[in-house]
């Protein structure tokens, strides 16, 4: 499963050479506040290549790719992050697929990353023509093996549903796949949210939210390297156009992966897409797909586990999807989204119950600012229970009274 890298092919195997710098980069400054070197090694290695879109123009597309050859037989492998990110998002898989052979490309997607845009259409449509240019000038034309993260992930569904000749095997990651498009925002209001996602506490916020392991692994410097792409000029136009534009409508389209060969794989502590809500939906749409679960990971595989996610993508190209390595048993989540409307009630009476069965305070737990209070249940539980039960009345007393209120 680790073979060395396969010898260079003439002709139709050979990848394009795209030697230039897209026109935007970080600034040197910026660069200097990082102290990942996975981060400066990528950015140091950022190629930009000009696609000429129908219907849209000239863009610039950025990406980063493997020092691997183009191997008969093994399509490239096309990795897309999520969403408002960049190709960084890749920077510790990248050289674990290097290590490994496998030919690897990170690309940013239209309108996001460091690649220029021009101040065009960043459309769901403008993304597409934009991978099908990629494929056409980059690739020479080969089938890839898509694999997407998150938001990426609607982009491959979406990608194969219109180019589904261009698409080899899909790889899906934490997949969003069954949130239908975006709410109608007022321009104003759109942009202000866009200034509000590029701001320090909201980065601060969804790097809590992705990793299992915060304290690892969302740190003032993945905040950083999160912000790097919100630099680029025409960052906050392209943004704000993405949102008024709709986003991705892809649920319906899901099963039309079902003939690729196709993985699944799902951080196990994933909180920003809940497994236990969404991977039963992919399991239904794709009962053909193999499902892996990524031990002690959130959202992001790639950055939290990425000898896993390396490992998975190799073992997929060489064997296919079943040979994958990981748990793939999916039948406790499937049978809980499977529960009728009463099962489901008395489910969540029997939660309810545990909660309120569960002690608020452990007077025996000596110290801690509530000390005072746990000294008074230890000394005089029957009053402590009496002041508990009052307290409890009064609060679901008022709750039923505003209740009463905002219902009329």
């Amino acid at each position: 499963l680790v073979p060395s890298a396969s010898p260079r092919v003439s002709g139709a195997m050979t990848a394009a050479t795209a030697t230039a710098r897209p026109k935007f980069m970080p600034s040197p400054q910026a660069v200097a506040e990082l102290t990942e070197s996975a981060t400066k090694d990528m950015l140091d290695r950022v190629e930009a290549m000009p696609l000429d879109l129908p219907s849209y123009g000239v863009v610039e597309a950025s990406f980063v790719r493997t020092g691997v050859a183009p191997s008969e037989g093994t399509p490239p492998v096309v990795l897309l992050h999520g969403f408002d990110s960049s190709c960084l998002e890749f920077r510790r898989t990248l050289p674990k697929l290097e290590a490994l052979g496998v030919e690897a490309y990170a690309l940013d997607l239209l309108g996001w990353g460091f690649g220029d845009t021009g101040g065009g259409d960043v459309s769901v449509e403008a993304k597409r023509a934009a991978l099908l240019e990629f494929r056409r000038q980059v690739l020479g034309d080969r089938q890839m093996t898509l694999l997407g993260v998150s938001l990426g992930a609607a982009v491959v569904i979406d990608f194969n549903a219109v180019h589904s000749d261009a698409v080899a095997s899909a790889i899906l990651v934490d997949p969003q796949g069954f949130i239908d498009g975006a709410p109608p925002v007022p321009e104003p209001f759109a942009r202000g949210g866009i200034r509000v996602l590029g701001s320090w506490p909201l980065r601060s916020l969804a790097n809590q939210l992705a990793y299992a392991d915060t304290d690892a692994f969302a740190t003032d410097d993945a905040i950083r390297v999160g912000l790097l792409h919100c630099a680029r000029p025409s960052w906050e136009d392209d943004s704000v156009s993405w949102l008024l534009g709709g986003g991705y409508s892809v649920s319906s389209l899901v099963p039309r992966l079902a003939p690729k060969p196709t993985a699944i794989l799902w951080g196990r502590q994933d909180e920003i897409l809940p497994p236990a809500e969404f991977a039963p939906k992919f399991v239904a749409a794709l009962p053909g797909a193999a499902f892996r679960w990524v031990e002690e990971c959130g959202h992001s595989p790639h950055l939290e586990q990425p000898d896993a996610l390396a490992a998975a993508v190799r073992a997929f190209l060489d064997s296919g999807p079943d040979a994958v390595a990981g748990d793939d048993d999916v039948s406790e989540i499937v049978r809980l989204a499977n529960r009728g409307a009463l099962e489901k009630l008395a489910d969540g009476v029997k939660e309810l119950d545990a909660f309120l069965d569960t002690p608020i305070l452990d007077p025996n737990e000596r110290g801690g600012p509530l000390e005072p209070l746990k000294a008074f249940v230890r000394s005089e539980p029957e009053t402590a229970q009496v002041a508990a039960s009052v307290l409890a009345l009064t609060f679901f007393f008022v709750l039923a009274r505003g209740l009463v209120a905002v219902l009329g």
